[in-house]
């Protein structure tokens, strides 16, 4: 009978369909509100008193038409969603009895996240589906993965009514943690680890990821506007999800600090507080930085892209800028790019533009109030020279390295100057990117902290500030993200293009993991990810193996013309890929390139 029901589903009620929202916590509230506000009939269903009086004070233009206690409303229903919170056991429960009391054939979708649809679907019965995002207030995008036993009657009315409410479906295979959801999970974890490891505050870290990464809102607001109890709840089913492809690759466990959060009560946007404050009027004041004066003469120190445009911001910003390159030849082409993006941006009529030379005379750097390193992302390199700015620079000079990922400490320990050296990790290019990390090393001073973030105020820049560890906050959190993407091209069941639209539409990724990846070029993702998997406290887990052989084989990404990610796992589906020994990649620039 149930299956002449999906045959004739054509002739089902035509829009606006009636939808019964089944929990009315965070994640059902929010969806009933979009359903609502579509101009869907909706049925808000919960045994919670409270739940339903929450939902009964909507605004009109987003409240449920019904809001009932379990199981009314189910009946008359065109189609059921289950938004109980994640624990499987509770989600068989509540399915059960939707079972129960819903009409042969009418779609049941789960928000389950965590639980494959297989060992739900015995309790739900036929016609199961998932509904999986990241945050159900920001939902104009789904992923929708089908139970083995759910008919394309019950998968064509869900994207039906789905299209209803103006929501796009990508249909995706089942898998924990699903495609963009699992990925941006995972990021948002660690961006938590940071702020429980003391490694930076929540303002920094949100600041970094959207100034950086061109997020609209930082990875911490974003818990907040989940639900941390939520967010909490699906890490943990995450946990252990270790294998090819899994979602919880290298996340033992949810960052401490979001218990400790939730046993405050501090739930996010729907109490007023998580990781931020939302209630007005109880914004912490921030206390006043020092500053200092930071001098009007720099040295730029390398010849490179980074160099230039670290030379070319300075000259912006109104300072008095040399070029220091090791020959001539590189000098004088140094200058020439230099020149030519001022002349193109017109800088020669700007009041702030100064003077800016380049050379290969090193004695220029006994001269300069500021020196930074943009040489080569190699560690022996940058300690040769920073023995060298020791010796040269006169007292009190401000020595600072752009290491992208490298210990800053490492790096300038050779000077001999521990209250003078620190980290200015500017982003690429860098007279367009408003951030520029600011790492402190051991025994930085505060003046020098303090002349350094007036260096950055004046070229216009926001700094961020983070402890000595490799990657700082951006490339920490990117990497990572980008090695899980590629673990899941790996397990197969989906594509680049699928995996790059999920993470734009589902995920609000400015860009997809694989288009990024491909700019980034996957040998400097291999190098970054392999130092960050060394270094202590970042949790990053092992080069996933596809980096390694896009790498060996040649396939770096936009640095190699028809030889990128897609290719590389077309010919592979071709002709069996070899196993190939892990090779070194080339030394990283700045991340986020």
């Amino acid at each position: 009978m149930s299956e002449q029901l999906d045959q004739q589903d054509g002739a089902a009620a035509p829009p606006p369909y009636t939808v019964a929202v089944v929990g009315l916590g965070g994640t059902g509230l929010a969806l009933a509100r979009r359903l609502a506000g579509a101009g869907l009939t909706v049925v808000g269903v919960d045994d919670d008193p409270a739940a339903l009086t929450r939902a009964g004070q909507l605004p009109a233009s987003e409240r449920p038409r019904t809001v009932t206690r379990f199981p009314a409303g189910v009946a008359e229903a065109d189609l059921v969603i289950e938004a109980v919170p994640e624990p499987a056991s509770l989600k068989r429960q509540v399915l059960a009895e939707v079972r129960r009391h819903r009409r042969p054939g009418t779609p049941v979708l789960t928000t389950a996240l965590t639980t494959p649809l297989a060992a739900l679907e015995d309790a739900a019965g036929p016609g199961l589906l998932a509904l999986r995002f990241l945050r159900a207030d920001a939902l104009d995008a789904v992923e929708v993965a089908r139970a083995p036993g759910a008919g394309d009657a019950a998968a064509e009315r869900v994207e039906r009514v789905l299209a209803a409410a103006g929501i796009t479906a990508h249909h995706v295979v089942d898998r924990p943690g699903s495609l963009a959801p699992g990925l941006l999970f995972g990021l948002l974890n660690r961006a938590a680890w940071m702020v429980h490891d003391g490694y930076a505050t929540a303002e920094a870290v949100d600041t970094a990821v959207r100034l950086g990464c061109g997020w609209s809102q930082g990875p911490l607001a974003v818990l907040d506007a989940i639900g941390l109890d939520t967010a909490r709840d699906v890490l943990t089913g995450l946990t252990g999800l270790t294998g090819p492809g899994g979602p919880g690759a290298g996340h033992a466990a949810p960052a401490p600090v979001l218990d400790e959060l939730i046993a405050r009560g501090s739930l996010g946007r729907k109490t007023g507080r998580g990781f931020h404050r939302y209630d007005a009027g109880d914004e912490p004041r921030r206390p006043a930085l020092p500053t200092a004066a930071p001098g009007r003469r720099v040295a730029v120190v390398g010849s490179g892209t980074m160099a230039t445009g670290i030379a070319e911001a300075f000259v912006h910003g109104g300072f008095e800028t040399v070029l220091l390159a090791r020959t001539q030849d590189k000098a004088r082409a140094a200058a020439e790019r230099v020149e030519f993006a001022l002349q193109r941006k017109g800088a020669h009529d700007e009041p702030r533009r100064a003077r800016f030379t380049a050379t290969a005379d090193r004695s220029v750097l006994g001269a300069v109030d500021i020196v930074v390193e943009a040489v080569v992302e190699d560690l022996e390199v940058k300690r040769r020279l920073f023995a060298e700015l020791g010796e040269i620079c006169a007292p009190r000079t401000l020595l600072a390295t752009s290491t992208s990922s490298l210990p800053v400490a490492a790096c300038t320990e050779p000077a001999g100057r521990p209250g003078d050296v620190l980290g200015l990790h500017f982003f690429n290019p860098a007279p367009v990117m408003r951030l520029v990390e600011l790492v402190p090393a051991h025994g930085t001073s505060e003046h020098t902290l303090a002349r350094a973030r007036a260096v950055a105020e004046q070229l216009g820049k926001q700094t961020v500030q983070c402890g000595d560890r490799a990657g700082f906050i951006v490339n920490a959190l990117l990497f990572p993200y980008l090695n899980q993407a590629l673990e899941l091209l790996d397990a197969e069941g989906t594509t680049t293009v699928a995996l790059d639209a999920s993470a734009r539409a589902v995920g609000g990724q400015p860009l997809g993991p694989v288009r990024l990846l491909e700019t980034v070029g996957t040998d400097v993702a291999l190098e970054v990810q392999r130092r960050l998997c060394a270094a202590p406290g970042g949790r990053a887990p092992e080069p996933a193996a596809l980096l390694e052989q896009l790498v060996a084989a040649g396939h770096l990404g936009r640095k190699t013309p028809g030889r990128n990610t897609r290719t590389y796992l077309t010919a592979r589906t071709a002709v069996p890929a070899r196993t190939t020994a892990p090779v070194r990649a080339a030394a990283p620039v700045s991340a986020v390139a």
